[in-house]
């Protein structure tokens, strides 16, 4: 509750200037288990002789892709912090199999949707090997959205370098197979859950998952009437309230 107040009293009297950061963009491409092409993004502020980044990793809603995540991706890398946007497979440009064959998520079976965890961490791991001069990892944190929230916390447990904390979107207790409780009794790290005003499931899952977590299931209903990712597109003030939240533990 404490940070909760925190972050509404740095909103609503605390007015900071954005200045727009340059920054490094790179484009990744990476293999699955099962040879499915993953993409994604990483971008971070381009500031001389900085070698260490703390990073956030984005996970979209079912059905959307990287490109949905509105302001956030900005807030995040003018606040110094480097941001990975994943494509989920079977969403934008993560697409294709194995034998090149394009698949959308409308087709995908749940042992298919089971994977998502093992291709977020192999991007992390990748990002982590394919860069020397710069680390991306010591310190991050993720934000998903509905699907991309089950995902978050189900690598959350299996990867081993876990994030400082986790931000969900409207959370669901199951979707596509991915079942989320059993695993989020796994984590001690702070969460941090958002709904919308008529989100009523993802209230719901809120309350919930709660009951599992280990450590702060902080909640806050947006004035947004939509669900996911889309309510930062409603609601302006979410980006600079997810930020905020990392801040604390980045």
């Amino acid at each position: 509750m404490k940070r909760i107040i925190l972050i509404l009293t740095l909103f609503l009297l605390i007015i900071n200037p954005v200045f727009s950061a340059s920054t490094v963009k790179k484009d990744i491409s990476v293999q699955s288990v099962d040879g499915f092409g993953i993409k994604a993004t990483l971008e971070y502020p381009k500031v001389k002789g900085k070698k260490d980044y703390s990073t956030v990793v984005l996970l979209h809603s079912l059905g959307y892709s990287s490109q949905w995540w509105e302001t956030l991706p900005k807030e995040l890398t003018n606040s110094g912090y480097a941001v990975l946007k994943i494509d989920l497979r079977g969403h934008g440009k993560s697409v294709y199999n194995s034998r090149l064959v394009r698949t959308s998520w409308k087709s995908m079976t749940n042992s298919a949707y089971a994977k998502y965890p093992d291709d977020v961490i192999k991007v992390v791991e990748f990002v982590k090997a394919e860069n020397s001069k710069k680390t991306f990892f010591n310190n991050w944190a993720i934000v998903g959205a509905d699907i991309g929230a089950s995902t978050a916390i189900l690598a959350a447990d299996k990867i081993p370098n876990k994030p400082k904390t986790i931000v969900l979107l409207s959370p669901v207790i199951k979707t596509r197979g991915l079942y989320v409780p059993v695993k989020l009794a796994n984590l001690n790290m702070d969460i941090f859950s958002i709904s919308g005003t008529n989100d009523v499931s993802g209230a719901e899952a809120e309350k919930y998952l709660k009951k599992f977590a280990q450590s702060t299931f902080a909640t806050y209903t947006s004035e947004a009437n939509s669900t996911g990712m889309l309510m930062l597109k409603s609601d302006n003030s979410l980006a600079k309230i997810i930020t905020s939240w990392i801040k604390e533990y980045l």
